[in-house]
């Protein structure tokens, strides 16, 4: 059964962004939908810098609804709305005072996701927290679903040592482009350990299924060779 991927990469425009989310998409475009997917083809849907939540939203309904592997890579920042401190997926316009209505709520993707099943439906995340959305997901973790696999890194704001760049998803694209995608726990640890010193104190995620978070920022990675 063909699978779906949805390549989405977000972040405010101008002096709040954190990240140069876009920049992972020429790489991850490069790698071919079948590995992506992990299927035999696959049909990919790709958004840039989205404007509207609401448009981001049909657009993950529609390949959540989709009867093959569904595998969605974000690519971001995480910030909180100021009304109920809710983690946001930041989008071209969100501003620290318009989170709540120019971001993407990530409980938007876990509703959408829930009803189906972690055995083909996987998260692949590449996020940069601003401070206070830092301290809610190394307290309280980010709640994907129990239904979702999630591998992926959420690192804390570079300050003022420019745009961060999207390190772990860029290894995951140029390790995909060998043609073969690995068991996703495989992949995951291939890419922390190419880049330890980018993930160095990052809060990993790597679940099967289920609540994605720690308590507490990972350790520093050790190289893993496969």
């Amino acid at each position: 059964m063909p699978g779906t991927v949805l390549l989405l990469a977000a972040a405010p425009l101008g002096r709040g962004r954190l990240v140069d989310a876009a920049g992972v998409l020429p790489v991850l475009a490069a790698v071919a939908p079948a590995v992506l997917s992990g299927t035999g083809t696959a049909n990919v849907i790709e958004l840039a810098d989205p404007l509207e939540p609401q448009a981001v939203l049909t657009r993950l309904r529609a390949a959540a609804a989709s009867p093959g592997p569904l595998t969605v890579y974000v690519t971001g920042q995480l910030q909180l709305d100021r009304r109920q401190h809710q983690p946001h997926l930041a989008l071209a316009r969100t501003t620290p005072a318009t989170v709540r209505y120019t971001a993407l709520p990530w409980h938007w993707i876990r509703e959408e996701l829930r009803l189906r099943s972690a055995a083909d439906t996987t998260l692949l995340v590449d996020l940069h927290a601003d401070a206070e959305a830092w301290r809610y997901v190394t307290g309280r973790g980010l709640d994907s679903g129990r239904n979702t696999a999630v591998y992926g890194r959420i690192a804390p704001a570079a300050g003022r040592r420019g745009l961060a760049e999207p390190a772990y998803m860029k290894t995951v694209a140029t390790l995909l482009r060998s043609g073969h995608r690995p068991p996703l726990y495989a992949l995951h640890q291939q890419a922390v350990g190419r880049i330890p010193q980018e993930t160095q104190g990052n809060l990993l995620l790597a679940d099967a299924g289920g609540y994605a978070g720690s308590a507490l920022p990972a350790s520093p990675a050790s190289p893993t060779t496969f």
